[in-house]
């Protein structure tokens, strides 16, 4: 512990500022990077954005980011970086800075985790500038920040102990992504030479096939610390977020059991940012429903199952009725339960079943590596700091953190 030294960012790395302006985007070709790309410490690449060769040589003329920088944001999604990994073509998009450590000095991925850590966090906020329209870091006071740093070594073991749990939680998104497609090719496969007749869900709904609900109306004193999680619709996005979720005292469950979960549901969110999905799985902890989630569950699998229903809600005939409907109204976007049931669906033959239980199997697997990856996260959330703060001295009092450097 005693290795530990207190350096300033521009003694180890130095620091670059993005472009001032937005290039023009092309159908294809090198990466613009925007702020919208970082989440979670990851570059996420779906969501990016491209520009011309031409362009491209221009605005990298100042930097090119290379594999091993850390680039961040500096303004609105704050506390948001990522590692450009190896074989990446891109340019820095606005309020986007760049560090690019010295390698005899600080290791790439040990700075990343140190920017991600629960001390660097906190003391980002403190230097945080509050503008009238966007908060933004200082760029300029950036290299001036304090960096507590261990011999190289021990900066890449650590890096190593947390990278291993990230990169097996990386690997579970991507083999889930696989199995999702894999699931969808089936069911479509056999919806495509299936002949339907459709019906409103709302008849489903009285021939007992289906249930549509939404969720409970808690009141602020209903919410506490125990008791079940309460998922609201930032909790939902394609898994259900029960650590970071609200909780349900324990004496209100009673009058909310009608509005938890149970294993094949198929939620949404209903309201603001409309569509976004995940299914309860056999390993998703029992939660209560928010009035900003609604929920489509299965009553009768021989006639409809949940594996089929949830790639239904998938396909285009859902979600053009579901966005279609979502702008009938003057406020905020919104699809309401009277709405859903209006829906029309197809009424499944039998054959149904059995190719519900192949898909079933996949989602099935789907659900275990969510469970997985819930734990490997909790793991490194508890090791993250354990690692680059108070239980390693010095960590956390270069940063003016009280209560956490412990030798």
């Amino acid at each position: 512990m005693s290795e530990w030294r207190t350096v300033r960012i521009g003694d180890v790395a130095a620091v670059f500022d993005g472009p001032h302006a937005t290039p023009t985007k092309v159908a294809s070709g090198p990466i613009f990077l925007g702020i919208s790309s970082l989440e979670s410490g990851r570059l996420k690449l779906s969501a990016t954005e491209h520009l011309s060769e031409t362009d491209f040589a221009q605005w990298t003329r100042r930097v090119l980011p290379t594999a091993g920088d850390v680039v961040f944001s500096y303004e609105t999604r704050l506390g948001e970086a990522a590692l450009i990994p190896n074989g990446l073509r891109c340019c820095l998009g606005r309020r986007m800075g760049l560090v690019r450590p010295r390698t005899h000095a600080l290791d790439s991925r040990f700075f990343l985790y140190q920017y991600l850590s629960p001390g660097f966090q906190e003391y980002l906020r403190s230097r945080t500038i509050h503008g009238s329209t966007v908060d933004r870091i200082p760029l300029k006071a950036f290299p001036d920040f304090p960096l507590a740093l261990p011999a190289l070594h021990t900066q890449r073991h650590i890096a190593h102990i947390l990278g291993t749990l990230d990169d097996k939680i990386e690997l579970n998104r991507r083999t889930n992504e696989t199995l999702e497609a894999m699931a969808r090719a089936i069911f479509q496969s056999w919806f495509v030479g299936f002949e339907f007749v459709r019906v409103s869900a709302s008849e489903l709904i009285r021939e007992k096939v289906l249930d549509i609900g939404d969720g409970y109306r808690a009141k602020n004193d209903e919410l506490g610390d125990e008791g079940l999680p309460f998922i609201r619709a930032m909790n939902l996005k394609n898994d259900f977020d029960t650590a970071g979720a609200d909780r349900l005292k324990p004496d209100r469950i009673a009058g909310a059991l009608s509005k938890c979960s149970r294993v094949g549901d198929v939620a949404f969110t209903s309201k603001g940012t409309i569509g976004r999905f995940a299914r309860v799985g056999e390993a998703t902890e029992s939660f209560v429903y928010s009035p900003q989630v609604c929920f489509w569950r299965t009553l009768d699998p021989q006639r409809l199952h949940p594996a089929i229903l949830y790639c239904w809600m998938q396909s285009v005939d859902f979600l053009t009725q579901l966005h279609g409907r979502s702008g009938e109204t003057d406020m905020a976007p919104y699809v309401s339960l009277r709405d859903q049931r209006a829906m029309f669906m197809p009424r499944f033959d039998a054959s149904q079943a059995q190719v519900g239980r192949e898909i079933a199997a996949l989602l099935s697997l789907v659900s275990e590596n969510q469970t997985q990856s819930r734990t490997l996260s909790a793991l490194r959330d508890a090791l993250l700091p354990r690692l680059l703060s108070g239980e390693i001295c010095g960590y956390a009092a270069s940063y003016g953190v009280q209560g956490m450097a412990a030798c």
